[in-house]
């Protein structure tokens, strides 16, 4: 048992001081053997000799443990290590650029595994917990929680495929660090030891006198964090593929300004934005991003794509909160959001930094507050102004919310003008804290820009309905009903279109080519998901109708249904890519779908065929998300 540890002791001293001595202390500016001897031995052996006898501290903690707390298990720590280790190696490589200096990394990754280990334990025990007598003891369940990671898996080998996106370097701690490393983890996991007794002891008390609540929270849902966890680190990954410096002048995703938006949102300088339509995106938006970015420093980038992954798994929460309370199962809850972070539409706008994700987050926050039966105005017109700020139109969307769901026509009609105040204030605070980067949604000429994408011209910017041409209606209705009900869910085969504008090439994706009338199709095996997605639509409709008078959800069902119709009307005049707008109303379409079909949410056969619809989709929207970085790749590639 002792030859094993000093062995042990030895190694790691060893490895330790010549890596210290190589990187710190000038190991080959010494020409006398004899001095590089000493200069690693001597702290080899100090740092063999204190790891020595720090094994039987080591096992002395534990075996505290165990007798303080018998439920403790040394497997389950080694697990939560093991998983913390490959969380810090990956963030160092993914971070390496601003952390700069060995030091940075060594704090960075102490904290990290140190933390990581001792929350991690916690999460492995309940887990195994669940195994036995929880939300884990369902198959239905261990499938769908084990298909986030080989998704992640996935999405992870496809992107190392196309190194002109994505480089093993972005998950990979550096060579040179690769050493110190290894034993900061190492001595951090032993670190963690006393951090578990302390929280055991001391810090439980705490929480039950001053955070029950939150913990408890925490407790209750932590299915819903998992999948929120988990689509966070896909987002976080495709974030880091698509987000290139390319999409500011060569490449085009739907219509999406994310080259700009990078700017505007994670730059120091920022940028204008110049429309209206996005009032409060400069003072709502930019500062959440601007506060992980600044950590980041020249490489403000790496902010932006944190924040817009991390917004993009609260909006998984969030549905999962939703759904949970509506039917208090957690199996279903669990498959609408996943259902949810699947779509095409949210794998898409949940990884590239722009402004349509946060407007999703909104929205499916002001429909939790309606859940919730919020009246007060304290809480709604901030709510509102999220909506309104990122995009005014959204508005709209709360407004029929609250009418559905008996707000009383004098307090709506008090609350618009109210919200219009504050947003005419607080747009004209953004005008003054940034001179010349907002235009005002309440001046004419300004507003008028939009119109630009509602009117037919030359240049073809927009394909408008013109109720005189029964044609331009039978087209339109087409595009947008295969936008609205379809597109943004299952991720048909884009279009790329090679414009012959400057610079070229530029590339275009698309979902509707105005200048050809091409719409995107699905082709051989994805016409399975998008057959699966229409049985799922057309039951929820015959039990919406079937339980219109009866269901306790029938008002928030209204207000979705309310927030879908509008954006069908609008986008009947307005834009031309619609696919850009599907997170303003692929949401409605999940969560419309998951208080409609309620009554099966406790059904076995139920949550099992829904399963196969979800996997599904996955399987699909991965398809297509990979089908967009085939067909960018080589834009990248040629990209200075």
């Amino acid at each position: 048992m002792k030859l094993p540890r000093l062995l042990f002791s030895l190694t790691i001293g060893l490895a330790a001081s010549l890596f210290l001595a190589v990187t710190f202390f000038g190991y080959s500016t010494f020409t006398s053997p004899i001095d590089r001897l000493f200069l690693v031995l001597v702290p080899a052996l100090a740092i063999s000799l204190f790891l020595h006898q720090s094994f039987p501290s080591l096992s002395v903690w534990t075996e505290r443990l165990r007798t303080q707390f018998p439920q403790f298990s040394i497997s389950h720590y080694l697990a939560a290590f093991v998983f913390s280790f490959v969380i810090a190696f990956a963030a160092v490589g993914f971070f390496h650029e601003p952390l700069r200096t060995p030091f940075n990394m060594v704090l960075f990754t102490a904290i990290s595994v140190t933390l990581g280990s001792a929350s991690g334990y916690f999460l492995v025990r309940r887990a195994a917990q669940s195994f036995r007598d929880g939300f884990l003891s369902k198959p239905i369940n261990v499938l769908l929680a084990l298909s986030l990671p080989l998704f992640l898996a996935a999405v992870v080998f496809a992107s190392l495929q196309l190194p002109e996106m994505f480089v093993r370097d972005y998950i990979v701690v550096p060579q040179k660090w690769m050493a110190l490393f290894i034993i900061t983890a190492l001595a951090a996991g032993v670190w963690s030891l006393p951090v578990l007794e302390f929280w055991e002891q001391t810090a439980s008390r705490l929480i039950q006198r001053q955070a029950a609540g939150l913990h408890n929270f925490a407790a209750q849902n932590l299915v819903g964090l998992f999948a929120a966890g988990m689509f966070f680190l896909i987002h976080l990954i495709l974030a880091r593929s698509l987000n290139h410096p390319a999409l500011s002048y060569n490449s085009v995703l739907f219509e999406a300004d994310a080259g700009p938006w990078m700017e505007i949102l994670a730059s120091p300088e920022s940028g204008a934005i110049n429309r209206s339509v996005h009032p409060l995106s400069l003072i709502i938006v930019r500062p959440l991003i601007r506060l992980a970015a600044g950590f980041m420093g020249e490489h403000y980038a790496l902010g932006g794509m944190l924040v817009v992954s991390a917004v993009a798994g609260l909006c998984v929460f969030m549905a999962w909160l939703f759904v949970n309370r509506a039917t208090e199962s957690k199996t279903y809850a669990f498959l609408f959001a996943v259902l949810l972070g699947s779509t095409a539409s949210h794998l898409l706008f949940g990884s590239l930094t722009e402004n349509y994700i946060f407007g999703a987050a909104s929205l499916i926050f002001f429909f939790l507050l309606i859940q919730a039966n919020e009246q007060r105005f304290s809480v709604l017109i901030p709510a509102g102004l999220l909506l309104f700020g990122i995009t005014i139109t959204n508005f709209a969307q709360g407004v029929i919310a609250l009418f559905f769901n008996k707000f009383g026509f004098r307090r709506l009609i008090q609350y618009c003008v109210l919200l219009l105040a504050f947003g005419i204030l607080l747009t004209t605070f953004t005008g003054i804290l940034h001179p010349g980067k907002q235009t005002f949604f309440f001046v004419p000429s300004d507003i008028a820009f939009e119109f630009n994408f509602v009117k037919s011209s030359a240049g073809a910017t927009s394909d408008p309905m013109r109720l005189s041409e029964p044609a331009s209606i039978a087209r339109k209705l087409n595009v947008v009903s295969r936008s609205v009900l379809l597109y943004g869910v299952v991720g048909p085969k884009p279009l790329a279109v090679v414009s012959e504008k400057p610079p070229f090439p530029t590339i275009d994706m698309k979902t509707f080519d105005v200048r050809t009338g091409r719409l995107a199709s699905y082709k051989g095996l994805a016409n399975l998901p998008l057959a699966l997605w229409l049985v799922v639509l057309a039951g929820g409709f015959l039990m919406f109708v079937k339980n219109f008078k009866t269901s306790r959800h029938t008002p928030l069902m209204l207000g979705l249904l309310g927030a879908l119709g509008f954006n069908f009307l609008m986008h009947l005049f307005y834009g031309t890519e619609l696919f850009l707008y599907t997170p303003y109303w692929v949401y409605a379409l999940v969560l419309l779908s998951a208080l409609a079909l309620s009554d099966f949410a406790g059904k076995t056969w139920f949550q099992w065929s829904a399963a196969i619809v979800v996997l599904a989709l996955m399987v699909n929207n991965f398809g297509f998300i990979v089908g967009i970085l085939r067909a960018l790749s080589p834009f990248y590639a040629a990209a200075p």
